[in-house]
């Protein structure tokens, strides 16, 4: 009786735990859509946790599509988790080519970018970390009013 008494304690420990933790992704979700500006309506999320690079270099990426239109203005905001090892880059690609990035020439990351769409197609929205560390962000596509 008292083993099954201690699984059940266990049970019930985990399942709060799950819940705790399914809170604060849908968190940070709702404060990344807000850093994104009162001018914006949200349209999709990303929640991101990747691994460190491997001993290869070969940085981890998720990659997902969304289907953007011409003549609408669109904003890609990134926010990272405060145990986040890395800094989490966003960027747009479209046919295999880079559009659009929230990591500057320079180095410097942006926690979002615009982006006014000229043609209508499949885009792929590619989150990483920079140099490749492990982390734990939250992208957002959103809609910009004009």
């Amino acid at each position: 009786m008292k083993q099954l008494l201690i699984i059940f304690a266990f049970l019930i420990i985990c399942s709060f735990s799950r819940i705790a933790s399914a809170q604060s992704h849908s968190d940070m979700v709702f404060q990344c859509a807000q850093e994104a500006g009162n001018n914006t309506e949200y349209l999709k999320d990303y929640v991101v946790k990747l691994p460190e690079a491997n001993s290869q270099g070969i940085i981890p990426i998720h990659k997902n599509t969304a289907i953007l239109l011409k003549n609408t203005h669109y904003r890609l905001t990134i926010c990272n988790s405060d145990d986040s090892k890395g800094q989490g880059v966003i960027q747009l690609f479209n046919n295999g080519k880079k559009v659009a990035s929230s990591i500057a020439p320079s180095g410097k990351i942006y926690s979002s970018f615009d982006f006014p769409c000229q043609k209508t197609g499949s885009y792929q929205i590619w989150i990483s970390f920079k140099d490749g560390k492990e982390g734990f962000a939250v992208g957002i596509l959103s809609f910009v009013n004009e």
